[in-house]
């Protein structure tokens, strides 16, 4: 199973410069907003494709969680986000495990298989399950507007990241961010912490690969 531990330890706040295939990159952990989960089920999935639209297995506690991301820049190339991260508490995580929907498994994974979010729009997002049932069902017409709404945001962050209330009536919010080579299928992971407790779900966009 692909996971790479050197990336996703960037969220342990040890790493500030990684080395990349283009040259040593400034990593820079950016607050991208904080996610309301209503239900405990989280979604992680390109928040215009909306193709993988089911939660992941693990579930928390209601409430409301700080969504990071950590953008880095090499000399000759753009801002990328290298990961995004939904931080349930800041115990260290001491180990790592891909995050799944129901019913999948990673048992047999080869060391460089892995399953995630298919991304076709440069863009990945948290939302609560709650938020996606409002999506599904709307129409075409609200759907472009809600499409806009999130380019319109993003494009006008420096940091291309956006959080947007979808539920106006409990607060249901959506927060979205670029997603490192803009397209492709990106895994994500669960850190759990030494007593073996959830610490944050983190996922990794491929910028620095193993």
């Amino acid at each position: 199973m692909y996971i790479n531990y050197d990336v996703l330890n960037i969220t342990n706040g040890n790493t500030k410069i990684i080395d990349t295939e283009f040259g040593r990159m400034k990593v820079e952990k950016i607050e991208a907003g904080r996610l309301k989960i209503k239900t405990g089920k989280i979604i992680a999935t390109d928040p215009i494709l909306l193709y993988d639209d089911e939660s992941y297995s693990e579930r928390v506690k209601p409430g409301t969680y700080v969504i990071n991301i950590y953008v880095g820049k090499t000399d000759n190339r753009k801002k990328q986000t290298v990961v995004s991260e939904l931080r349930i508490n800041d115990n260290e995580p001491v180990k790592w495990e891909m995050a799944l929907l129901k019913g999948e498994s990673s048992k047999g994974f080869s060391h460089d298989e892995f399953m995630g979010y298919e991304v076709e729009n440069g863009l990945g997002c948290f939302m609560d399950e709650s938020v996606m049932e409002i999506l599904d069902v709307m129409d075409d017409e609200e759907l472009d507007t809600y499409e806009k709404s999130i380019k319109d945001a993003v494009r006008g962050n420096e940091y291309s990241c956006a959080d947007i209330v979808i539920d106006k009536k409990d607060g249901c919010n959506i927060v979205v961010f670029a997603t490192g080579w803009n397209e492709g299928t990106f895994p994500t992971y669960y850190g759990y912490d030494k007593s073996n407790k959830l610490s944050r779900l983190v996922t990794d966009f491929m910028v620095v690969e193993l």
